[in-house]
């Protein structure tokens, strides 16, 4: 896999994250101290010519750096399931997310409020691809996911262990005066088309964002950010 980008980069250097190799621009100015991090970790560091870096990097937003790294695997179901229930946190369940930035920006959320980690379905659900590391700035690197078959099936085992599943959907109760049950799995729904209807029969219940605007949805990446920073004030309590 290749992540480019200053942050990235230097979030799978953080992380321990397994990086094969380093290529940077020529002129590269190594603001963050990226590459003596690399060198100390036994890291080959390449320079090369900006063409040569945008065929790499498959882009010129590359800030001049990128690494090969190993790709980013994915954890299996039942052992978030326990960790959620042993710590009576949230598990977030992602019903087929289609744009990678989108699944970036939430990784980056679900990573600043403590979620334990995300669940992702196999089919009709972008996958953890380059695009996603560069938009989570390397949240991926930190937040645990699972890529299970059978979502609704996964659905049925959180609760069987044990959990409360909870929607965030338009039509639900307040949610910023709702009493949210732990250990919670947090279910949002596609861009466009929300929480499915094999989804909503098994949830416990539905929150929703108000909102006093006149736009009558949020982005997902958005609402799913809101909603966990209310499960995570909740949590502290």
């Amino acid at each position: 896999m290749v992540v480019y980008g200053i942050n990235p980069v230097a979030e799978a250097l953080r992380a321990d994250y397994p990086v094969l190799k380093i290529y940077v621009e020529e002129n590269f100015r190594d603001r963050e101290r990226i590459l003596p991090v690399a060198r100390r970790k036994g890291i080959k560091v390449v320079k090369v010519g900006k063409k040569k870096l945008s065929e790499i990097a498959k882009t010129e937003k590359h800030q001049g750096i990128v690494a090969v790294i190993s790709p980013v695997e994915p954890e299996e179901f039942e052992e978030l399931v326990q960790r959620t229930i042993e710590t009576n946190g949230c598990l977030l369940f992602l019903d087929r997310i289609e744009d990678p930035h989108n699944l970036g920006a939430i990784f980056r959320s679900a990573d600043a409020f403590g979620v334990v980690g995300i669940v992702l379905p196999k089919d009709r659900s972008v996958t953890v691809n380059d695009t996603v590391v560069k938009a989570s700035t390397g949240a991926v690197f930190y937040v645990p996911f699972a890529i299970v078959p059978s979502f609704s099936t996964a659905l049925r085992k959180f609760k069987e262990a044990g959990g409360w599943l909870v929607g965030l959907e338009s039509g639900g109760k307040d949610i910023s005066s709702y009493s949210l049950p732990f250990p919670l799995g947090l279910v949002a729904g596609s861009e466009g088309k929300g929480l499915s209807r094999t989804t909503i029969k098994q949830l416990d219940d539905i929150v929703t964002i108000p909102m006093r605007g006149h736009v009558n949805s949020l982005n997902v990446s958005n609402a799913v950010a809101i909603g966990l920073y209310l499960v995570s004030q909740q949590q502290s309590k």
